[in-house]
Formats: structure tokens, sequence, C-alpha cells
């Protein structure tokens, strides 16, 4: 019996044998087990690794291509923008070699004024002057919609207005939107079953007589302000859109006497309509009157820099939503 113990705790010592229940195992399989296993693990999170990161690489490969072809495309595009923006540069200035020179009014009136703000790089708006004899013509007009569209009607309408007024310059600004509205039914019919076209134009024609203080005025959809003796006065013009106008219906024609130094003004619908101040709201007609109110006496050039100033201070942030004209005369 000692022997066995002797025998036993020699091996121990050597051997380093654990007893578990009723079985012993050698340290050394315990070691090459742990290392079996450890090896097991990190071979394992090795190939997880190398999937990964073949996985990632196929992925910045697919994102390269993708990421070429996204350039690729940005440059095409970018080129085309390019020349559209030419185009419409172009388009610039053939569109301001159409409007009339201020020195008509200089010549004619005792000052005037043009605000003239486009909302992009081509307007809606546009404005026509013409004098025959001792009647001055001054036409404000804004085409549906702004841009290229609204510039394209512009271009159309203002050939119409030029030729109509050079070839019947006796006829009153009633007669002559009478016979405008004939011509743009006729050049854009209403097809049967068809939407047809449905762009138009607000325009207001004044007919003035600087000897005689007269103004004549006919309007489609607007207005014309002026002052005498400090008070403000309105002419509106008929609710009949441009070609759309019933055929029993005629432009009617207002006929008012001015004296010297009253300010008279035409303009579109863009300066009433942006949006600006504290609550984000429309400038409105109203304002409008209230400024020309408050500045009318004021020399047209001062006049001129209220106007933009105020629009700009109103509009804050905000982008300019519609094409803008304004235009003011001193009798």
């Amino acid at each position: 019996m000692k022997l066995l113990v002797s025998e036993f705790v020699q091996g121990w010592s050597a051997g380093r044998v654990l007893f578990t229940g009723q079985c012993f195992i050698p340290e050394t399989f315990r070691v090459v087990v742990s290392v079996f296993v450890i090896s097991v693990v990190i071979l394992l999170a090795y190939l997880f690794y190398k999937s990964e990161l073949a996985r990632t690489r196929r992925e910045l490969v697919k994102n390269k291509i993708r990421l070429e072809e996204l350039s690729r495309k940005l440059a095409i595009l970018e080129y085309r923008s390019s020349n559209i923006t030419d185009s419409l540069v172009n388009a610039q200035r053939i569109q301001n070699a159409l409007l009339p020179d201020e020195s008509l009014l200089i010549e004619n009136f005792t000052e005037s004024l043009i605000l003239y703000l486009p909302k992009d790089i081509v307007s809606g708006d546009f404005y026509w002057f013409y004098k025959n004899h001792n009647k001055v013509f001054l036409v404000v007009a804004d085409c549906t919609g702004h841009g290229v569209p609204g510039a394209l009607m512009s271009m159309i309408a203002h050939n119409l207005i030029n030729n109509l007024i050079r070839e019947n310059p006796e006829d009153r600004p009633g007669d002559i939107l009478d016979r405008l509205d004939k011509m743009v039914r006729s050049l854009f019919p209403v097809k049967p079953g068809g939407p047809g076209i449905k762009e138009s134009m607000d325009i207001t024609v004044c007919a003035i007589n600087p000897e005689e203080l007269s103004l004549e005025f006919s309007g489609a959809f607007s207005s014309v302000y002026y002052f005498s003796d400090n008070k403000l006065y309105e002419l509106k013009g008929d609710k009949y859109i441009l070609g759309m106008k019933p055929s029993e219906a005629s432009y009617s024609t207002y006929r008012i006497n001015l004296e010297k130094g009253d300010p008279v003004y035409l303009f579109t619908d863009g300066y009433a309509d942006q949006f600006g101040g504290e609550e984000n709201k429309k400038f409105m007609y109203r304002r409008l009157r209230y400024l020309l109110t408050t500045i009318n006496r004021l020399p047209m050039s001062e006049q001129k820099i209220i106007l933009t100033d105020t629009l700009e201070n109103w509009k804050g942030d905000n982008d300019q939503i519609d094409d803008i004209l304004v235009i003011g005369i001193r009798i």
C-alpha cells in the first residue's frame, strides 16, 4: 500500500495527473485540446475576415463603378446645363434688345422709372412704347408663366402688339385689345376634343397725349394707378382673358384728364404677389398702394430705389416667385 501511494505521488509530480470523477486526465492532453480549439477559432475568424474583406472589396469595386458612372452622367449634365444657360443668356440678350429704350419716356414726360426684375434669366413680363404724332402708347404685359414659356409668349405678344398699334395708331386702347384678342384666338385655337393652349396675358394699354394732358386706358385683368392732388385713383381693366373673351363682349376704354405733375403707374402682379414679411405672406396691392401714396411726390429715381429696397426687405430669404415690372411716369 505504501508503495502504491509513493508511485502515485511521484506520478503526480512528474505527470501532473488530474482526477475527475474516476478518470485521470493528463495536463498535456488538456493543453492540446485548448490549443486545437483556439486554432479552430482563429482559423474561423481568419476565414470570416477573408470573406468580409473579399465582400468589402467587391462592394468597393461596385461603388467605384457606380461613382465613375455618376461622374460621367454629372459631366454630361453639367455640359448640357452650360449649353442651356448659354442659350438662355443669348435669349435674354435678344429679349432685352426688343425692349424699348427709356429715352422715349424721358423725351415726353417730366420723369419716369422702370423697375424690371425677371424671376429667371428670361421673362414673361415685357413693356412696349411707341409714339405716333402727339400720342404716346405705353403697354405693360404679363404673359402666362415665367422663364422660357413666358418668354416665348412675350415675344409673340410683343410682335403682335408692335404690328397692331403701328398699323392702327388711331385706334382706342379698347379697340386694340379687341383686335389682339382675335389674333391670340387665331394663333392658339381651341381644337375640338383637345385641351388647346391656355397661354395668354394680362395686359395694360395706355395712350397718353402729353400736350392735351389726357390718358386713355384699357386692360385685361390689370389696373393703372394715378395720383391727382396727392389722392390715389385706380382705373380697372376688364376681366376678359385675351383669346377667350365672349364674342359679344368688348374691352372698355376709359379716358381721364390729368394735370401737369400727376404721376401714373403701370405694373404687373409680380410685386404684389411676392411672399415675405414676418408672417411670410404676399405683399398685396393694398401695401403697394400705400407705398406709392407715401412716395409719389418724390423724384422717380428715388421712388425706384425705395420700391427696390422695400421689395428686398419684404422678400428676405424667400425666392422671387414671379417676374416683376413697375413703370412710373410723371405728366
